[in-house]
Parts: C-alpha cells; sequence; structure tokens
C-alpha cells in the first residue's frame, strides 16, 4: 500500500505538483487528505481562491487515492468530475478522498473540500478510466 512519503514523492517528481504546492497529509487504502496552501497568484478579484484550485486539489486527492489501491504506476485519468462549490474559501485548502468503487476499468471517488476552520467549500463527484492493458501492442 501506498504511504504518505511515496504519494508525496509522486506529486514531488510531477511536472505540476512543485508549482502547485500540494501536501499529502494522509493515504490509506482507497482513501487519502490533501492540502493545498493559499498562495497570491490563485486569488480571483475579491479575495477568493478560483474555483479551479478546489477543482485540481480534488483531481489530485482522487488520483492518490486510487493510487492507494493500484500502485504508482496505474494508468487511471478523469473521464468526468462533477463539483458543487458550496462557499467561498480564502484560506488552505485540505481535500479528502475516497473511492466509493474500484473496477477493472472504472473508478468512482468522491471528495470533499474544506478551509482551514473546516467549512465544507465544494463536493466533487469523480469518475477515472483505467485503460486495459495492451500486451505489448
Amino acid at each position: 500500500m501506498m504511504d504518505i512519503d511515496a504519494a508525496q514523492a509522486v506529486l514531488d517528481n510531477s511536472p505540476f505538483g512543485p508549482w502547485w504546492g500540494f501536501k499529502v497529509e494522509a493515504v490509506g487504502k482507497g482513501q487519502a487528505k490533501v492540502s493545498l496552501p493559499q498562495r497570491p497568484e490563485l486569488f480571483r478579484p475579491g479575495g477568493v481562491l478560483q474555483g479551479g484550485c478546489a477543482m485540481t486539489l480534488a483531481d489530485v486527492t482522487c488520483w492518490i487515492a486510487i493510487m492507494s489501491l493500484f500502485g504508482e504506476d496505474d494508468p487511471s485519468v478523469t473521464q468526468q468530475m462533477t463539483t458543487s462549490f458550496l462557499g467561498p474559501a480564502r484560506t488552505d485548502l485540505v481535500c479528502e478522498s475516497t473511492i466509493v468503487r474500484s473496477g477493472r476499468l472504472i473508478v468512482y471517488g468522491t471528495a470533499d473540500t474544506t478551509d482551514t476552520a473546516g467549512k465544507l467549500v465544494s463536493h466533487h463527484t469523480l469518475t477515472y478510466i483505467r485503460p486495459p492493458e495492451r500486451n505489448g501492442t
């Protein structure tokens, strides 16, 4: 099973991870918790974090939860994501994701993103596709 250090290494070694500054907080079987520190360049006018921050964080957190089940080399990619924004975010964000169902080809999960006060700012449902092995072709 993937641990916090392995999950953090995946993000730190990805092309996008260091720019975002994700921090893996917890990893369990089919579960993950990742935080995103707020920075001035992530805010939109009005002093609110741009909504894509919560969406990106949810996608990454669910991806880590998938890797906790299938390993770091799992080829899963996001097929569909639905986000409901429930309130403004002005602080660091924390996301917790749970894999609800994992199949051979489809993985379905949910994610909740909160602010530092624990207020729910967005809820996400995510579907990933796991491309079948190609057997060398």
